[in-house]
């Protein structure tokens, strides 16, 4: 029998305990299922407990796999999977994932994650994350995230740039930086799936972690909507 042909593992980090390696896709490029569950599980709210053990298969009709835990699409997994090849041997550390209480966006369904990768300005990262297919790429130059998110095929290309700092209100501007003597453009919230709540929501807060034994700002992101 054949055996399995693996692409590299990937590193991800979720705050300071957790740590885990994972085969995201074989070699021919389809998605590992058990990469799905690993995710799942890392991209759960922060308030919610990890789960110690998994039902074998997702529910059906966009239930939760476990309480806090719902499953991601496949397609963001492709997704991270060529931002990992993109930056080999760097670790993607999770900020948020699933969102049961963002209505109207990405995260509420599991299809979107806000993210670093250790070592690469969110400059350079949102750059490469325009240029995948059918994706939706937020910036954040005034806070520490990526956003990215899996859209349906023929979507093309979406991107917006959020100029608000944490706890702030959104503020959505057309370029950035704004140019010498002048402030940034202001204009309409850009896209319907932009999220409405990456910076409004109460209970986002800075914490202190230790990363790498290091102390280290994290942001972090908790969802109390039990």
């Amino acid at each position: 029998m054949k055996k399995d042909c693996f692409r590299d593992a990937v590193e991800f980090v979720r705050g300071a305990d957790e740590r885990v390696q994972i085969h995201l896709t074989r070699c021919d490029g389809s998605v590992v299922e058990s990469a799905v569950e690993q995710l799942s599980v890392l991209l759960r709210p922060w308030s919610a407990p990890k789960p110690k053990d998994m039902p074998d298969t997702a529910p059906s009709g966009g239930k939760e796999w476990a309480p806090g835990v719902k499953r991601i699409e496949a397609a963001l997994v492709s997704r991270l999977q060529k931002v990992a090849q993109n930056y080999k041997g760097k670790a993607i550390q999770i900020v948020s994932g699933y969102r049961p209480a963002s209505i109207g966006s990405y995260h509420k369904d599991a299809k979107a994650i806000d993210f670093r990768v250790e070592g690469v300005r969110n400059e350079e990262l949102v750059t490469f994350c325009r240029g995948l297919a059918d994706t939706g790429c937020g910036y954040y130059p005034n806070s520490s995230f990526v956003h990215m998110d899996a859209r349906p095929a023929g979507t093309g290309h979406v991107y917006w740039i959020d100029a608000s700092g944490p706890g702030e209100a959104p503020r959505y501007v057309a370029t950035w930086p704004p140019e010498k003597g002048k402030g940034a453009d202001e204009i309409k919230r850009p896209d319907h799936a932009a999220p409405k709540d990456e910076q409004t929501h109460g209970d986002f807060h800075r914490r202190k972690a230790d990363v790498d034994g290091k102390d280290a700002e994290e942001d972090r992101e908790v969802i109390r909507d039990e």
